[in-house]
């Protein structure tokens, strides 16, 4: 043991006393009213080195001197000395040679234990902290030597009582989460001594590997060491939830999220969705197994779930037989490693539970009728290997002899009946794949029996599906639009034959793309160049819900050119007709000649019959053109007054029921019906989305209804918007109806769709939370929270903001929070807002993707501006979204975290804001110093959030005053533990295992070393702090009893 010289005359006062105590024999009161007479006020002894001196004196013989050593007790009892200091000191000690005094040293060590803290300033807490990294290395040096003495005496009881006594302080730290926690701090202070303390682990591990029969409890002795090298104390803060399938007959969040994947995200990528899943399983507290299941059971129900709208049935049996498949198997790589092969026996049994739902199972399968289990485990077997054929088998035949319906589909299977929608769904999967490869052929002949296959009802709408559901979609839709703009121009010396091949082939493309972008989005068809013509054309004239556009509105009449367009349409002779042809202009002269004849049909100057006439010939010629009128129609529609509405709406309407009225003495294009029926359906969604309702998907059988078919279908999804209810009370009523059993149904999430898009964010996020939380129960809260963290889910990041900027505040400080009166709200509430912070935390870290089909805002993780979403007019739910992210980038020079920071986008910018703007709200509020439901809402979001998945950055917005305001309120069990302290005020970012390895957002706003320092001070002052309280509240018990 080393001491520093005597610089000072303090210093040699303090080891003049202690030489004279021990002459004349004082005790260790006598000694403590005495060196208080030298020291100055309020001045620790640490800063004279007094410990180092008392041990020195002490520790000089071959045997310790116990009544000096009793003037350090003292000392340390009576505060004027450290627990720092003293650690320090013992630590310096090298007289391992003395087993003696190491063992006095070590009984001083061990008493220590069980009070261990610091009441000084932040240095000094940190100062504990690296002293305790200094004794754990002081430890195994003490155990490495007795352990080598051993090996060379073979009997030496003082050695073995030591090397107990050591190991058994190295338990006591382990067992105590205040130690392990500024062991934490130590070590990251100190990295040099703790890495020097690791060799020495590995070392002593080594010897007792090799001590045999000579050391007793050798393999206790390694464990303790080995837990010692391990320690992570962050690890302890897991989940707080826990998924219970006994009291939870389903995951309501799992199948919230997987209709919202269904029916809006139809065309979004498997790796996508699944990550979101797995997000849901961290934050749900789903097992593997629980995970699986839910998913295979969601998707089973919305299969049994009758549609709303045609067209949704098949959307689901494409999600739940190609896209499920895919989902599954990418979890299992995530989980496992991208070397993970073989049979998964989390899945298996997943089936064999879901196998055991023969009601739901019944159910589905004659709703769909076919064996949809047996087509599910086919396709597990076949593209995943996830399943073993011998299982799926043993599990069809279990499922055959319980099943109460298939016995009747299995009869009218061999009766000849029609097949169910999953075998001709999953028989069009290759078929997708063969027409890609045709129309990678430019040779025009060669695709056309392509096109005009496609173009038929059943087939066209079954490829699409399986397109959507394998992510092919886009490649689909852009190999039309590539046909498109071939068969656009004239070629040099074209035929008649040509001129018309190429005429269908426009046609037939044009058709195509407008259906596809009707039931899956403009987005799906539209590129980000955005550079041909049937793109543009769709970016500004297609009609899309909350987007009024207006084509035409600046364009003059060309009359010559109009009066071509209706000598071209007039025109009898298919040889003439079609001949050198520029499709796109005809287009647009088709609504600016329209535009003429319904100005001249107003003033009385042209017949409406005559209208009409020019209408079929439209039709006769191109089923195109109608739907280039039609788009002006509906726009024209929406600008003018009610009179001047009347004619123009009768116009559309008889494009809707004139399909019948065909006229076979005039020559048209090859499959006329089929490319006519289409063309209406097309005109029909249109109507639908001009009067404001949702935009449907239309199945080819239904196309034959009659008018007034047509009108109520009209009025029926029209009814939200006339509806003369608040939205508030129908959010309420439709709340209602999903909250019994918390499914959403079809209907129900296109109803929560139109009050998002109708209301706006910010009334939607308020007013669904608000209905949410006037539940009282605990499982009922717990459905709510479910189902409103999926419902968010139509816009991940822009409720998450709304969230925490408009609704959150009004429990915290605004009128709302008399309302948080009980415990299961404030739970229910943190818990719902730190899910969508984490998921919205998520999504601004994705790379961004094309915005979601079906969509006319940014439904999408991760969507950012300039992307595809921001070329087109903007909604009302845009514009107060952007509204919300100025004021919040406004205020980003505030950030703890610099903007331009690599890997912080634009959305990721505004998240951390609002989570920043929210911590300092709750900074005020708990500066009142009382305990209220408002502070209890304040920790619950803490907890929630230090427990919660990927939360580093997160963490480090938290404002410095926020815990010291609130650690003195709280008593368990609301009370911080250690480590959630240190995790909040020194975090660490965590090693994700190959699940998170593209998620980057744990790594932005890295700490600099001067800020990682400060945040070291103040964990380890706040760990002291609640140490003493404990310690105190312990003290009080022990007298009271």
């Amino acid at each position: 043991m080393v001491l520093e010289p005597l610089s000072s005359s303090k210093a040699g006062t303090i080891r003049s006393l202690l030489i004279r105590a021990w002459r004349e024999r004082w005790s260790d009161l006598q000694w403590g009213i005495h060196i208080k007479t030298v020291l100055p006020r309020a001045v620790s002894g640490d800063i004279y080195h007094l410990a180092d001196y008392i041990l020195q004196q002490a520790l000089m013989g071959p045997l310790p001197n116990n009544l000096i050593l009793s003037y350090l007790r003292h000392s340390l009892s009576s505060q004027i000395v450290s627990y720092g200091g003293v650690i320090e000191s013992i630590s310096k000690y090298d007289g391992l040679h003395k087993p003696h005094c190491v063992h006095a040293l070590l009984d001083l060590m061990q008493s220590m234990m069980k009070s261990v803290s610091c009441r000084g300033k932040p240095e000094d807490c940190l100062v504990l902290a690296t002293s305790i990294v200094g004794g754990v290395k002081w430890l195994i040096q003490v155990m490495g030597w007795s352990t080598q003495q051993l090996l060379d005496l073979r009997n030496a009881p003082e050695l073995s009582a030591n090397l107990s006594l050591a190991a058994s302080i190295l338990h006591e730290i382990l067992n105590c989460t205040f130690l392990t926690c500024m062991l934490e701090i130590g070590r990251r202070e100190e990295p040099g001594t703790w890495s020097t303390c690791m060799k020495k682990m590995t070392e002593v591990e080594t010897l007792l590997a090799g001590a045999e029969t000579i050391i007793e409890n050798k393999d206790i002795l390694i464990k303790t060491v080995c837990q010692l090298r391990d320690i992570q104390p962050l690890d302890s803060i897991g989940s707080k939830h826990k998924f219970d399938s006994s009291s939870v007959p389903l995951c309501h969040a799992m199948h919230s999220l997987v209709m919202l994947e269904v029916i809006t995200h139809t065309t979004r990528d498997a790796a996508t969705f699944a990550h979101q899943l797995l997000l849901l399983q961290q934050l749900q507290g789903l097992s593997t197994m629980q995970l699986y299941l839910e998913l295979l059971r969601s998707s089973f129900l919305g299969l049994s779930c009758p549609e709303h709208q045609a067209y949704q049935e098949l959307k689901w049996v494409g999600f739940t037989f190609i896209k499920v498949p895919t989902i599954l198997y990418t979890i299992h790589i995530m989980l496992n490693g991208e070397n993970a092969t073989g049979e998964s026996e989390d899945l298996l049994t997943a089936v064999q539970r879901l196998a055991q739902l023969t009601i739901l199972l019944d159910q589905v399968d004659s709703r769909i009728n076919c064996n949809c289990l047996e087509y599910l485990l086919n396709e597990l077997c076949n593209k995943t290997s996830l399943i073993s054929e011998r299982d799926a088998q043993e599990i069809i035949t279990k499922r055959v002899k319980e099943s109460n319906v298939l016995s009747n589909i299995q009869k009218n299977d061999a009766q000849g009946s029609h097949p169910g929608n999953p075998n001709l769904i999953l028989r069009a999967q290759p078929t997708v794949t063969s027409i890609l490869k045709t129309l990678s052929n430019k040779n025009q002949e060669s695709v056309l029996p392509v096109m005009n296959l496609l173009i038929s009802g059943k087939s066209r709408d079954l490829l699409l599906v399986a397109a959507a559901a394998s992510g092919s979609l886009h490649i689909f839709a852009q190999k039309f639009v590539k046909f498109n703009e071939v068969s656009m121009d004239p070629q040099p010396g074209e035929t008649s034959k040509m001129a018309i091949n190429r005429a269908l082939m426009f046609d037939i493309s044009f058709l195509l793309l407008c259906h596809i972008a009707q039931l899956y989005g403009i987005d799906v068809v539209v590129s980000e160049k955005c550079e041909t013509f049937v793109e543009q054309w769709m970016k500004e004239n297609m009609p899309e819900l909350g987007r009024v556009k207006a084509p035409l509105m600046t364009t003059r009449t060309d009359q010559n050119a109009v009066e071509d367009f209706i000598r071209q349409v007039n025109v009898t002779d298919l040889d003439l007709k079609y001949n050198m042809v520029p499709w796109s202009d005809l287009c647009q002269v088709a609504a600016i000649a329209f535009r003429e004849v319904v100005s001249a049909a107003q003033q009385g100057a042209v017949p409406i019959q005559r209208v009409k006439e020019l209408l079929d010939r439209l039709r006769y010629h191109l089923c195109c053109l109608p739907i280039c009128v039609a788009t002006w129609l509906c726009s024209h529609v929406q600008v003018v007054d009610g009179e001047q509405a009347v004619q123009p709406l009768s116009f559309l309407h008889y494009l809707l029921t004139s399909f019948n009225d065909h006229d076979a003495s005039v020559p048209t294009l090859e499959n006329f019906k089929d490319r006519s029926t289409l063309m209406v359906q097309i005109v029909e969604n249109m109507a639908q989305v001009m009067k404001g309702g949702t935009q449907p998907a239309i199945n080819n059988d239904n196309m034959n209804n009659s008018a007034g078919k047509t009108l109520q279908k009209e009025e029926s999804t029209n009814s939200l918007l006339s509806s003369q209810e608040p939205l508030s009370n129908l959010l309420r009523e439709t709340w209602k109806q999903v909250f019994p059993g918390g499914v959403i149904t079809h209907k129900a999430l296109a109803t929560f769709r139109d009050l998002l898009r109708l209301g706006g964010i910010k009334w939607f996020v308020c007013d669904l939370v608000k209905t949410g939380m006037q539940s009282v129960f605990k499982s009922d809260l717990a459905r709510a929270v479910d189902l409103i963290y999926a419902l968010l889910h139509q816009d991940v990041v822009g409720c998450t903001l709304s969230l925490l900027v408009h609704a959150l505040p009004m429990y915290i400080s605004g009128p709302c929070s008399a309302d948080l009166l009980s415990e299961p709200r404030t739970h229910a509430l943190a818990h719902l807002a730190v899910m969508m912070i984490i998921s919205a935390w998520l999504a601004v870290q994705q790379p961004p993707v094309k915005p979601e089909p079906g969509s006319t805002m940014s439904m999408v993780m991760g969507a950012t501006p300039g992307g595809p979403s921001n070329y087109r007019k903007r909604t009302y739910h845009d514009r107060i979204l952007d509204d919300l992210e100025s004021s919040l980038q406004a205020h980003s020079v505030e950030l703890a975290i610099a903007r331009g920071t690599p890997g912080l986008t634009k959305d990721g910018t505004s998240l951390l804001v609002a989570v920043q703007s929210l911590l300092l709200l709750m900074t005020q509020v708990s500066r009142a110093g009382v305990v209220s439901p408002v502070t209890r809402l304040v920790v619950n979001i803490l907890h929630e959030l230090i427990a919660a998945p990927y939360s580093h950055t997160l963490l480090t917005l938290t404002p410095p005053a926020l815990l010291p305001n609130l650690v003195p309120l709280l008593s368990p069990p609301d009370a911080f533990t250690y480590a959630e302290l240190l995790a909040i005020t020194a975090p660490k970012p965590t090693c994700q295992s190959g699940l998170a390895k593209d998620f980057i957002g744990d790594f932005i706003g890295a700490q600099t070393p001067a800020q990682a320092a400060g945040a070291r001070r103040a964990a380890a002052k706040l760990l002291c702090v609640q140490r003493n309280l404990a310690l105190a509240n312990e003290s009080f018990t022990e007298l009271t009893l």
